[in-house]
């Protein structure tokens, strides 16, 4: 963790959200970083300087306010525990909520999605959430060409992922 990550970490813990970002009173800011890193407002300078905080007047004093929207998403993410979830599971509840009820497929770009939304993680980190569990799994699953998104699983690549119908009586 370098120190820009460090303190948005320190911003978002102390902080509160406001419309330009979250904003932390500056004297509490930095006698919390100081603890971490030598130079404080040296740190919070060269936040400013880069464009990832402001320092503007607020009453008596000043306030820090930390403006990268994506940093401070990353930096909730790891400071949200994630509930802990059998891959398994997560991934056959996925397939049948969005699986076709004539086929029982499932398209392989909106089960991507799901696990996304359910580990709140990035895209790329549910597709090989995915594939491990697939290829762990293997026989659990049928797949088919077509949907909206493909993945290699061995030597083709399908859009389509279906649950053998006793996989649950399997994972148990």
């Amino acid at each position: 963790m370098d120190r820009v990550d460090l303190a948005y970490v320190v911003g978002v813990v102390l902080g509160k959200e406001d419309v330009d970002g979250i904003r932390v009173a500056y004297t509490t800011y930095t006698s919390t970083l100081g603890k971490w890193v030598k130079d404080p407002e040296g740190v919070v300078q060269y936040l400013v300087n880069i464009g990832k905080a402001k320092v503007v007047r607020s009453g008596q004093g000043r306030s820090v306010i930390l403006t990268d929207r994506e940093m401070m998403s990353r930096v909730n993410n790891l400071l949200t525990p994630r509930e802990d979830v059998d891959p398994l599971t997560l991934v056959i509840e996925g397939i049948r909520k969005l699986a076709n009820p004539l086929s029982g497929y499932a398209d392989i770009g909106d089960v991507i999605k799901y696990i996304e939304g359910r580990l709140n993680v990035p895209t790329k980190e549910a597709e090989e959430f995915l594939v491990k569990v697939i290829k762990f799994h293997r026989g659990r699953f049928v797949f088919a060409h077509g949907g909206s998104r493909r993945l290699k699983i061995g030597s083709s690549y399908y859009g389509l992922i279906k649950v053998v119908g006793d996989a649950e009586a399997l994972s148990s």
